[in-house]
């Protein structure tokens, strides 16, 4: 409580009790009072104050043998109240919304729903780094390949976890760079095209685990390798292709569990291509069936005058479905 009001609240409190006197004094027929002590009761914090005001008045000499001594108690509680408020500003771009104080410099964003409309495409997508849902708009060649857009690779998932059980999510994988350019209108964030730099995927691991895999390609400590339907010749292996020298090869798995997770992949990415049975949906160049590993040369196979590259697995990173961009900058070009 500032000074000022305390010593108003002080002035009221001694006007009231000096009125209460005077009657008093009138009623008991008396012409003289002590003198007024006073007791307060204050704290080091802004709190509750009591102050209590003790008065003793005394009636004159009537009797001698008797004298009459009256006391009365009047208390003034003064309530002061203090707000601790912390103010805390919210992020002003959406470098800080998506990344928050993180040294990222990408972010994996999974994609919950998608709107097209003429000319652009409208994502919802949820950031688990900082569990923030946000609205995106951006031009809709950026997330498409001929008849197949972003939209598509959303319903397709959903319709193919719904009919297998399976868990597939689809994921905006949005680089750092540039993204603070973005502006937000009606409550949606326009992506600064074509100054952003991303890739489209699907997978069912977390956005952990596609955040480690990923940067092994930047460090060279991963290659691409995409593989087919097609049994390879040794336990665990899959026919595939080198995209980087251009060649067939075998990838040697380590173990069935990999070679399944690979097959799934492909039939969920024929499924959304509309083409059952494709045993190498690559080849429409609208979506890879990727594998991320790391590998290394373990032979050469032989068959029919025909030679294959053999690639071990030493470190298995996933495998995704990638939709190839029509238009746009490429976080990972060698997806």
């Amino acid at each position: 409580m500032n000074r000022s009001r305390r010593e108003f609240l002080k002035w009221l409190g001694a006007s009231f009790i000096g009125g209460f006197i005077g009657g008093l004094m009138d009623y008991l027929g008396l012409d003289s009072y002590s003198e007024v002590t006073k007791t307060i009761y204050e704290g080091n914090k802004l709190a509750n104050a009591t102050e209590t005001v003790t008065i003793t008045v005394t009636k004159p000499v009537i009797n001698p043998q008797a004298s009459q001594t009256y006391t009365t108690t009047t208390t003034v509680t003064e309530t002061t109240t203090q707000t601790n408020s912390t103010t805390t500003q919210p992020p002003q771009n959406l470098e800080q919304i998506l990344f928050g104080n993180s040294n990222m410099q990408f972010i994996p964003l999974e994609v919950t729903d998608v709107e097209i409309g003429n000319y652009n495409a409208y994502l919802t997508v949820y950031d688990r780094l900082t569990q923030t849902e946000l609205q995106i708009e951006l031009p809709i060649k950026y997330v498409s390949n001929g008849n197949i857009n972003i939209k598509d690779l959303l319903s397709g998932v959903n319709n193919y976890n719904l009919n297998n059980g399976t868990n597939y999510r689809t994921y905006l994988v949005l680089g750092r760079a540039n993204i603070n350019q973005a502006v937000q209108q009606n409550g949606k964030w326009i992506l600064p095209a074509p100054q952003i730099y991303y890739n489209m995927l699907i997978s069912d691991r977390g956005w952990k685990d596609i955040y480690k895999a990923l940067p092994n390609l930047w460090n060279e400590n991963a290659m691409v390798v995409m593989p087919t339907s097609g049994q390879g010749p040794y336990s665990n292996s899959l026919y595939g292709w080198d995209n980087v020298n251009q060649d067939s090869i075998i990838i040697l798995y380590q173990n069935g569990q990999q070679v399944n997770s690979v097959l799934n992949y492909i039939n969920l990415a024929d499924s959304i291509l509309g083409t059952p049975n494709n045993s190498n949906p690559t080849e429409g160049g609208i979506l890879h069936v990727d594998t991320i590993a790391n590998t290394q040369g373990v032979g050469v196979y032989n068959n029919g005058g025909n030679q294959y590259p053999v690639y071990g697995v030493n470190n298995y990173y996933g495998t995704y479905i990638v939709l190839i961009q029509g238009q746009g900058n490429e976080l990972f070009s060698n997806l």
